[in-house]
């Protein structure tokens, strides 16, 4: 199994807007629509981001199938946010986020030089945040819902 990552297509939102409206999906990102996500709303926003300086938006490929997307986004003064969604629900629990992960992580570090990398996880998102520790990531921060967690560069 192969698994690469690289940036998002306006063609992705053939794929990515019907994860939009899965709440299985989403159950667990800060996200939430009030509104069906349709096609065009999709490859709209693909479209708008492509053009953001301050982030990298990736989907995640398993042999040339496209299941998921991970970014790194608010990129500013060597930080930057981390977020991973596995999309296509046949390849949850595969071990996909972890490879897929370890890319960006290497990228932001070597390519944007970044020194810390930042990331909201939520409390009950087990799986998430057992990945999390294992890329070695550590908490420092949260509240209510939210746990605040960082990997630096020197580590």
């Amino acid at each position: 199994m192969e698994i690469k990552i690289r940036p998002l297509q306006i063609e992705d939102a053939k794929i990515s807007y019907k994860w939009r409206n899965d709440p299985e999906v989403f159950k667990y990102t800060g996200a939430h629509y009030d509104h069906e996500i349709a096609y065009a709303d999709e490859a709209n926003w693909i479209k708008k981001i492509k053009t953001n300086k301050d982030e990298y938006r990736c989907a995640i490929l398993v042999d040339d199938e496209y299941i998921g997307n991970i970014y790194l986004t608010d990129i500013e003064n060597g930080s930057a946010t981390y977020h991973i969604f596995i999309g296509n629900k046949s390849y949850w629990g595969k071990g996909i986020a972890t490879e897929a992960s370890r890319q960006i992580i290497e990228y932001g570090f070597n390519e944007l030089n970044l020194n810390q990398i930042n990331l909201k996880v939520k409390h009950d998102n087990i799986a998430a945040k057992a990945l999390y520790v294992k890329l070695g990531f550590k908490e420092y921060d949260m509240d209510d819902v939210w746990l605040s967690m960082r990997l630096l560069r020197k580590c």
